[in-house]
Formats: C-alpha cells, structure tokens, sequence
C-alpha cells in the first residue's frame, strides 16, 4: 500500500548558514529577480500542484518568505490573475506570460506564516529540471 499524496507544501525553515541565491526572469527577460533560499535548492521539496491553475502554468514550486525575494526589474510589466475566491495572487510577466509567482492562500496550509510566495523554479537561471526532488501534492478541489 502507498502512501496518499501530501495535500500541503513543506515548509522551509531559514538558517543564513545554508542559503544560496538563484537569478530567475521570464521567458523575454523583462522581469528579472533573485530568490535566496534557505536551504539550497538542491535540500527543498519542489511542489508540483495537480490543481488547474498549476498544471496549466506548468509550476514547480517553492515557498520562500516574501523577505527573499528581490525584484530587480519588470515590475511595471507584472500582471495578477485570480480566479475562484480570488485569494490566489498569480503573478505574469504582461508581455511574455510566464508565470513567475503566486501569494497563496495561506490558510489552507495550516500554520504557515502568512508572508510565504510560491515561487516557480522553472524561471530559475541554470537549474536542470531532472536534479530537483519534486513532490506531487493533490489539491482536494483540483
């Protein structure tokens, strides 16, 4: 017998220690940012979501505090979408369309802190896709 699928995101603990930045931008290079992540990518569970909105995006997801992530250009250029209880803030560059982050709805996850972003690692520079350790999570409303 299998274990069912995890329905909540594991949650990084911060130790500046153990961190490292990633540069990440959109397809067209318009938004670029950096994301420092505590521990390195290569310790996180990468989130891929069953839901529409992340299977439809394509998301890999983690979840840093807001706090690590630093816009460096493209802000102008980012655009929201939200659908259904409108909680979800889903972040897109306004002229290429990647989907580059999301403000989840921080109550379905228990006991996080509320300033977490999901944050789509496939934007990330220089990261191969087959090293990360992705864990699939089932939306109960997918």
């Amino acid at each position: 017998m299998t274990d069912p699928a995890p329905t909540k995101p594991p949650l990084p603990v911060f130790d500046s220690q153990n961190c490292q930045t990633y540069p990440a931008s959109c397809h067209c290079g318009i938004v670029q940012y950096s994301v420092l992540l505590s521990p390195p990518l290569a310790e996180w569970k990468v989130v891929s979501c069953n839901c529409s909105i992340c299977t439809r995006n394509g998301y890999l997801l983690v979840y840093p505090e807001r706090s690590q992530l630093q816009v460096n250009s493209g802000k102008e250029v980012l655009r929201n979408y939200s659908f259904g209880g409108k909680r979800n803030l889903h972040r897109f560059c306004g002229s290429c369309g990647s989907a580059v982050w999301f403000d989840p709805r921080m109550d379905e996850f228990g006991d996080a802190p509320p300033d977490l972003l999901g944050i789509n690692v496939r934007m990330f520079h220089g990261v191969k896709m087959e090293e990360l350790d992705v864990v699939h999570v089932e939306d109960p409303n997918p």
